[in-house]
């Protein structure tokens, strides 16, 4: 067999593909249904229950303070997710048929409110986090980190490198590449059909161990009723036990008519109570309630996805990602194996997904910012629940105010003055951190980190300075203006990096705004600052002085041309002074036109570096 490569080759491959169905892949679908079950959660253990109840919470120091739920806030103050916390619900109430999609921005609350649905739903949910997989470098870490997410154990990330060898060295040995190699594609397609069979015995399982639990408490029930319709009929002496007759025999309880006869109907209606025993029990329903019973908990067995960073990552090429999970999320939606959340915070990001699922429209919720009143509310409402007895007064809600109602945002607010600090510090600080993030995140901390970021300093000048005076610009008349030129890539990155947001009207976009509300006052802070602005508008003004000088330049070049042609064109005599008989004229005075403008530019930009380096020269006050 040694010497005949192309029969062993194929066969060893048989045979270890045999080995991974058989063997592999069963333990593999058995690990996920335990990562899904919590089997291998210590705090899952009837002992780590029993020390915990017995020694732990013994040993703890006791808290007078009494938990609020996490969603009763919410509830109360929050009038926005209430819409919301609904359409989840009954998404979850009933056989999934497509996938929900919750989308807003970064920050607006979505994972808390998810979460909290699920607490009091009381199910098990799958969580797989696109960012984390965005974030590995290569091939082998993103299939690690997805089998790491949905348990899926044994995985020999190094077999790919491996089995690209033995291609290699089967092109030498028998000119053809054996195939045990495959794509990223196909290796994530596999991790995730294994899952989707081991969410099918997580539902089986789960719905199994319900009815036996519907079942018990059924027959529980069913001897409780009878227990109660037995002592009913012996209080109304209308009762006969059998047992009776083989002590009574014939004698005086016989003749008493309590032995041998059975009690009649009419025997029954002559008892001093009105109506009849069996009217008062159910018997005949118990079928009915045990089957409702079991429809409702076969939509609560089925195990929930949640998707969480749908969204390519700026500078990734990661986009066949998305279009994988989104398949498969298809597939389980529409073979009601699971109920599919996904949640991003872009809504252009639903069009994989829309691809994915064609026949059926997504059930999409949208998440936003709270209003003024709502976000006072939500943060009168955390203060009281932690025991702080804050009476906001008129300039404090101001202050509030300008953190919009980004629910990060807020909870940050809360956090700081339960620490402490008054409303106002509160808020100076959000927005002092929010100015030296902007700083790194949208001009970097140098000349070289700069040249890593999607768009220039130029461009996010151009944007923060625009919107630091106005709530939104529109969005074209940005697009075509220098420093963009027409050039859309700059502002996608720029609101993928949260920096801005897009606003669309019938599907195009229309206005842009900044990213979350308190970033209006970053914006404003930073434009406020006279070095940092001088900085910035010298290098914008170079920028624009130096087309302007190229714009001089061809103007020069081509006028020296019409020129020439112009002086080596001798018109006859009966021509002269007949006007422009070559048309160069009018293309002459529109380049003389347009020279004089672009001077006149370069002028007035370079008297303004001047005053703007007379600022940098005295430095900060």
């Amino acid at each position: 067999m040694s010497s005949h490569p192309k029969i062993t080759l194929p066969l060893l491959v048989f045979l270890l593909g045999t080995l991974t169905y058989t063997v592999f892949d069963p333990i593999r679908s058995l690990m996920v249904q335990g990562k899904m079950l919590d089997w291998f959660d210590y705090r899952e253990f009837r002992l780590y229950k029993w020390l915990r109840t017995n020694a732990f919470d013994l040993l703890a120091p006791a808290s007078n303070h009494t938990p609020v739920p996490v969603g009763l806030a919410n509830s109360v103050v929050w009038r926005e997710r209430k819409e919301a916390v609904s359409a989840i619900k009954t998404y979850l109430s009933d056989f999934p048929t497509t996938i929900e999609f919750i989308h807003g921005p970064q920050g607006s609350g979505k994972t808390r409110l998810l979460e909290t649905v699920l607490k009091d739903s009381g199910r098990k949910a799958m969580i797989i986090d696109c960012r984390a997989l965005q974030n590995t470098t290569s091939d082998s870490q993103i299939v690690a980190s997805l089998a790491a997410q949905t348990g899926y154990w044994p995985v020999f990330t190094f077999l790919n490198s491996v089995n690209n060898l033995i291609d290699l060295a089967s092109v030498g040995l028998i000119g053809q590449k054996v195939g045990l190699n495959s794509s990223l594609d196909d290796q994530l397609r596999q991790i995730l059909a294994i899952v989707g069979t081991a969410l099918k015995g997580v539902n089986s399982s789960h719905l199994n161990a319900t009815k036996r639990q519907i079942h018990k408490r059924e027959r529980e029930r069913s001897e409780k009723e009878n227990q109660e319709y037995i002592w009913a009929k012996i209080e109304r002496g209308v009762w006969h036990d059998g047992r009776l007759d083989c002590v009574a025999g014939n004698g005086i309880m016989s003749e008493l008519g309590v032995g041998d006869e059975p009690m009649l109907v009419s025997d029954e209606s002559s008892a001093p109570s009105s109506g009849s025993v069996e009217e008062k029990f159910s018997f005949g329903e118990t079928p009915k309630r045990q089957s409702s019973q079991e429809e409702m908990e076969a939509v609560r067995s089925l195990p929930i996805v949640v998707i969480r960073n749908y969204a390519v990552k700026v500078g990734s090429n990661r986009v066949e990602l998305l279009n994988v999970l989104a398949q498969w999320a298809a597939i389980l939606a529409e073979n009601q194996v699971a109920h599919v959340i996904v949640m991003s915070d872009n809504r252009e990001n639903a069009k994989y997904l829309a691809k994915a699922l064609p026949s059926k429209p997504l059930s999409l919720i949208a998440l936003s910012d709270a209003d003024s009143r709502s976000s006072i509310s939500f943060v009168r409402q955390k203060l009281r629940d932690a025991d702080i007895d804050v009476d906001l007064t008129s300039n404090q809600i101001v202050y509030v105010e300008r953190l919009g109602g980004r629910s990060s945002d807020l909870e940050s607010l809360v956090h700081q003055i339960r620490n402490g600090q008054p409303v106002e510090d509160a808020v100076e600080n959000i927005i002092s951190r929010g100015v030296a993030e902007l700083r790194k995140s949208a001009f970097g901390d140098d000349v070289d980190d700069a040249k890593s970021l999607l768009w220039t300093r130029e461009q996010a000048w151009t944007v923060l300075k625009l919107l630091s005076g106005r709530n939104e610009v529109p969005y074209h008349d940005v697009l075509v203006e220098f420093p963009f030129k027409g050039d859309e890539t700059p502002l996608r990155s720029m609101e993928h990096a949260e920096l801005i947001s897009i606003g669309t009207h019938e599907g195009r976009p229309s206005m842009i705004r900044p990213g979350k509300p308190v970033l209006k006052w970053v914006f404003q802070r930073l434009v406020n600052d006279p070095i940092f602005r001088a900085t910035q508008e010298i290098s914008l003004n170079e920028k624009v002085i130096a087309a302007a000088e190229k714009t001089v330049k061809s103007c020069e070049e081509e006028l020296i041309t019409i020129s020439s042609i112009a002086s080596r064109t001798r018109l006859p005599w009966w021509q002269f002074g007949c006007g422009d008989i070559h048309g160069t004229s009018v293309r002459s005075k529109h380049l003389a036109e347009k020279l004089a403008s672009s001077a006149k530019k370069i002028a007035v930009l370079e008297k303004k570096n001047l005053e703007l380096k007379r600022v940098l020269a005295k430095g900060d006050p």
